[in-house]
């Protein structure tokens, strides 16, 4: 491994000289383009537009700030700026040229038009925009980014109930995400069925699922980098929505006209409202359960320019789950709890800076915060019959007489630094180079027994704390007007409990364009130190952070990839194939029925497992008059091996899901309204199947015959998603916009999970002759038709 790096770091270098000595560029002279593009209106800065030359040869993006620096050659007469639904702008060029290019959101009249100026799918990127959200069908009117993600081709999602998902193989806890810039280390509301997301806020998504700028490591599968919006520069607007399960309310606008803007952003579900007093009603035994849930979450975020070269922004995070159920027994001597709150936190600042019409400077300062608090347990009371006269209802009294909760906690606060320089070193090469340095502070579970006369039992894991870094550097070089070649790597180190762990992430690939098709190659390797311990099988899988030590050693995984993209008169696909092996995989060894989960994490966890995945991808759109199409579809195997599991053999990974295909329309009816349609299909999940079970057992009742590991798959999944909406313009540029969706429109019984029962064998006569044991499937969701209205009131 070392020697493979250490050629990889000397045939770069090799590759710079030569790029160095042969010159600024292919012809001379040359001109110098800098600048950055924004959004007519708002001034919001625009992140990921394509720019190229007259003959559609591609010769950069913008970057997440808009900001855009081109060595061009002197023949050079004018670029055009591209983006996913704006209207394509050429600017004539005339030499050394700094421009602030404003680019115009397509309406619906146009962008059936100018669809075809997307840029080219990518096998290992891709960017979303909020349009891409509204587009696709919701729950409730919730438009969700995870769910969106789940949609593209080499992405297999979870369980209906959740909110991740898994890419090429991995597992959801090998998924990064970041909210400008601060890691994320929980991403659901609503038991995990929605994510915390809220699309009103987000500017745009850049998902990687291969191939990662060398500014992102820590976990082996994928980086989702979510941007809020910075607001508007020159106006004050806000919007509202009112769904079935929350509302939002967007505010934004300028403090300092195109200097200092602000956006403030609250989403609140209001479950609880068809809940009002009944849970009194069971604290009181005039109810026999009750069942209460909200969530909440608030973005903010202040920027602020003090020039055209220098930025700052601050951006703040809250979100906060609530859920709690109440049960008395029906004789009423008993009522059980289950009470669960959940709180991620951040606070982000960081900095933007043009140091020359070449450098480029980023820094940060980030602080996370994730907790889990929950209380269960069970409380028994003496009933007593009163009746103060005869001819009275008897009154029932209830005295608690014993009550035993189990109260259980936990948290992982992170505390990070970075600096990110980028070097446009001439016409041909670009470098980059940073720092990032994190501080994890880990709280893993604290259990607390309190009864009627007290605690009864503490168990308490000790405070660990650990220190991440890593230095990465990266250099891309055109090797022709069509080829070029992206190498680079991190040095990442990790450092907690006496023990210290390092290791070189190489990354690197080789991409061809022309015209309108491109290839890709990519390598990369990938290294992660923190590790999720998992409880799943029940509404809301618990989950809790831990640091690699001596007995659990850090996650590492090398990915390759090979992918063709193309347009062809308008229609654009996107071929791909990819390998991945995955070492030192760690599994949480939960026992079914143990009171304390996650006490003694480190002997109960297993470590030193191997992965790996292969598979095939297919992506695909078409534009037709007035249709939008679209396809994705995954082929793929994912297996795990770990010597204390399955007799040391290969086996099935949980989402081990052989085909996921989704299909996608969108109609525009007119220039307002717009139908929305979505089918997906994908293989069921695995599960650990009985095959009988012993009744003859002289300590029990008999037990359970299981086949290999994950040798069941749970039946197939599909379902139909339609979205009907239509807006309604009010003067002074303000609207109402109306939305009908039907999730699940024919009402599929989607397995959510399985579980084994008992059932009755009857003969012919009806008479009772045994019992045998099944699997039964347990559902979630049937079709569910939900309304939600927005209004832009600003």
């Amino acid at each position: 491994m070392m020697i493979f790096s250490m050629r990889i770091i000397q045939i770069t270098i090799l590759a710079c000289l030569l790029a160095w000595s042969s010159g600024e560029g292919w012809a001379q002279p040359q001109k110098i383009v800098k600048g950055v593009v924004i959004e007519v209106g708002s001034g919001e800065p625009l992140a990921s537009v394509a720019i190229s030359d007259s003959s559609r040869r591609a010769l950069g993006i913008t970057n997440r700030y808009g900001y855009f620096s081109l060595i061009l050659d002197g023949s050079a007469r004018s670029v055009v700026f591209s983006a996913v639904g704006y209207e394509p702008r050429r600017i004539v060029l005339a030499g050394d040229t700094v421009l602030s290019v404003a680019l115009s959101p397509l309406t619906l009249q146009t962008v059936e038009i100018k669809g075809s100026n997307q840029q080219l799918l990518n096998i290992n990127h891709l960017t979303i925009t909020p349009s891409l959200l509204s587009n696709l069908p919701s729950i409730g009117g919730e438009r969700d980014l995870i769910k969106a993600i789940s949609l593209f081709s080499g992405v297999v999602p979870g369980s209906e109930l959740a909110s991740g998902f898994q890419v090429r193989g991995g597992g959801n806890d090998q998924n990064l995400f970041y909210l400008d810039g601060a890691p994320i280390y929980s991403t659901g509301h609503l038991f995990n069925f929605l994510s915390l997301f809220n699309p009103d806020a987000i500017q745009k998504v850049d998902f990687y699922k291969g191939d990662f700028p060398v500014e992102f490591g820590g976990r082996l599968s994928s980086v989702t980098d979510v941007a809020f919006r910075e607001g508007n520069k020159n106006c004050w607007e806000g919007q509202a929505e009112l769904g079935v399960i929350s509302s939002k309310i967007t505010v934004e606008g300028p403090l300092v006209p195109n200097k200092t803007s602000v956006l403030v952003a609250a989403r609140s579900a209001y479950l609880n409202l068809f809940n009002l007093g009944k849970e009194k009603a069971v604290r009181n035994h005039k109810a026999d359960n009750f069942f209460g849930y909200n969530f909440y979450d608030l973005n903010v975020k202040l920027n602020h320019a003090f020039n055209k070269n220098h930025k700052v922004f601050l951006s703040y995070y809250r979100g906060v789950d609530d859920y709690r159920i109440l049960q008395n027994n029906p004789t009423g001597r008993s009522r059980d709890q289950n009470y669960r709150r959940l709180t991620n936190q951040l606070l982000s600042a960081r900095s933007y800076h043009v140091l020359g019409p070449r450098l480029f400077l980023q820094t940060g300062l980030h602080a996370t915060h994730y907790s889990f608090r929950y209380i269960e347990g069970n409380t028994q009371f003496q009933v007593e019959s009163q009746q103060a006269q005869p001819w009275l209802i008897p009154e029932l009294i209830y005295t608690k007489t014993d009550e035993a909760l189990n109260r259980s906690r936990g948290a992982i606060s992170d505390l990070s630094a970075n600096l990110l320089a980028e070097w446009l070193v001439s016409a041909r090469l670009r470098a980059k180079a940073g720092v990032e340095l994190i501080r994890h502070r880990y709280q893993p579970i604290n259990y607390r027994l309190q009864g009627t006369l007290g605690d009864s039992l503490i168990l308490q894991e000790p405070t660990r704390m650990a220190f991440e870094s890593a230095y990465f550097g990266s250099l891309s070089l055109d090797l022709s007007p069509r080829w070029q070649w992206t190498m680079g790597g991190r040095y990442s180190g990790f450092q907690s409990a006496g023990v210290r762990y390092a290791g070189f992430e190489p990354r690197t690939s080789l991409s061809f364009r022309d015209g309108e098709s491109h290839l890709q190659l990519s390598a990369s390797r990938t290294m992660q130190y923190n590790h999720a311990l998992v409880q799943e099988g029940e509404l809301v899988d618990k989950t809790m952070w831990v640091p690699s030590t001596a007995r659990i050693l850090p996650q590492s995984a090398w990915q390759y990839a090979v992918g063709w993209s193309q347009i062809l008169k308008g229609f654009r696909y996107n071929l791909g194939i990819f390998y991945k092996q995955m070492h030192n995989l760690s599994q949480y060894q939960y026992i079914i029925g143990v009171p304390f989960v996650y006490y003694d994490w480190e002997a109960n966890t297993l470590s030193g497992g191997r992965g790996r995945a292969y598979g095939a991808e297919l992506a695909a759109s078409k534009t037709l008059n007035r249709w939008d199409l679209g396809l994705n579809y995954t082929l793929s195997w994912s297996q795990r091996r770990f010597e204390a599991l399955n007799n040391a053999q290969w086996f099935p990974y949980i989402y081990d899901r052989r085909h996921s295909f989704n299909a996608n329309a969108l109609f525009r009816i007119s220039g307002k309204t717009r139908l929305s349609l979505l089918w997906l299909y994908y293989s069921g999940q695995r599960y650990h199947a009985p095959v009988g079970r012993i009744a003859d057992n002289p300590l029990g009742y008999g037990y359970v015959v299981y086949d290999d590991l994950n040798a069941g798959k749970v039946p197939d999944y599909h379902r139909l998603d339609a979205s009907l909406t239509r807006r309604f313009d009010r003067p002074e540029n303000k609207y109402w916009e109306v939305s009908l969706n039907i999730y699940n429109v024919y009402s599929r019984r989607n397995t959510y999970r399985l579980y084994p029962a008992r059932q009755i064998v009857v003969d012919s006569q009806g008479n009772r002759v045994g019992n045998r044991y099944v699997m039964r499937s347990a559902a979630v969701f049937p079709i569910l038709p939900s309304l939600s209205i927005r209004y832009k009131f600003l």
